[in-house]
């Protein structure tokens, strides 16, 4: 059975004015027309929509049905004639941004309230990946675009990249742990007699790494860093955590160590297809290499937001 979008709007604006004369007039047609319209969708569907009462006509239990599905029909039609018409123009339908785990998650809600405002019918999704599981969803082709990529690009090839700047990393033990009262430089010989808490790389073709684990240290694998420094304050392991995570979460409890060998900051990177990319992709690239917007991935104070 097919019904043209027309005689769905036709039945709805009779059903709103319970009137085929009101109906009608807005629809700038004659009422003989309506109720043809309608009798037509009535005799296609083998179903009263509608029966008078009096100078009114009103909605059969059938009727109400069709009247709440065929809005959602028609609202379904409205979209697709809109994003066709976005595809056609360059707009990508749907978009998906791989981001590593340490990248703030502030930035990244500004970041999808004003990519809402802009692409209101592309179907965003971020995808949380854990150090070289970003660059492995970027060349698998699982996202077309990743926020803070580290280190550097493994292959350049049809891979374009923005430095975003450097994240810094502090050592931290939870207030009561033996390390806490330790004023002097901890070596890995101290370090290594307890667990150290991690969040398993998610590369899949790429060589999983640690943000931090010395030879023979036992390792707690965690999904976040919520839970990691849920951890560290009951001192039930040790270990490295963005320095920006540090501040947000840590507060009493959490002690900040030096330690001999110090973690070096991880350098950042914007990464991306460099052939295919429409105007969303061009558009996250301009957002997010913005220098303040830069500053703010790598764990810096955030930029005045715009009113």
């Amino acid at each position: 059975m097919l019904t043209s979008d027309e005689s769905l709007r036709v039945v709805q604006m009779v059903a709103r004015y319970q009137s085929i004369t009101a109906a009608a007039e807005r629809l700038n047609k004659v009422p003989s027309a309506v109720s043809y319209t309608v009798k037509k969708l009535e005799e296609t569907l083998g179903v009263k929509l509608f029966t008078r009462k009096g100078c009114y006509i009103q909605l059969t239990q059938a009727g109400e049905y069709f009247i709440g599905h065929s809005k959602t029909i028609l609202d379904d039609l409205d979209a697709l004639k809109r994003n066709v018409a976005l595809v056609d123009s360059g707009v990508e339908p749907e978009f998906t941004i791989a981001v590593n785990n340490i990248v703030p998650n502030d930035a990244l809600v500004q970041f999808v309230c004003d990519f809402e405002r802009a692409f209101p019918s592309c179907q965003l999704t971020l995808q949380q990946e854990v150090y070289n599981g970003c660059w492995d969803a970027l060349y698998a082709n699982r996202a077309r675009l990743v926020i803070g990529a580290p280190h550097s690009v493994p292959q350049s090839e049809g891979v374009a990249c923005v430095p975003l700047g450097n994240l810094a990393w502090v050592f931290v033990v939870g207030a009561g742990h033996p390390l806490a009262s330790i004023e002097r430089a901890l070596p890995n010989a101290e370090l290594r007699r307890y667990s150290a808490v991690c969040i398993r790389d998610t590369a899949v073709d790429f060589q999983s790494m640690h943000a931090w684990l010395l030879d023979g240290q036992k390792a707690v694998f965690v999904p976040d860093f919520t839970t990691a420094m849920g951890l560290i304050r009951r001192n039930a392991a040790i270990g490295y955590v963005p320095e920006h995570v540090a501040k947000s979460l840590g507060g009493d409890g959490v002690v900040v160590r030096a330690v001999r060998e110090q973690k070096h900051s991880t350098r950042l990177f914007l990464a991306y297809r460099s052939e295919g990319g429409g105007d969303v992709s061009r558009w996250c690239v301009d957002y997010l290499s913005r220098p303040a917007f830069r500053s703010w991935l790598c764990g810096e104070v955030p930029p005045e937001q715009e009113s």
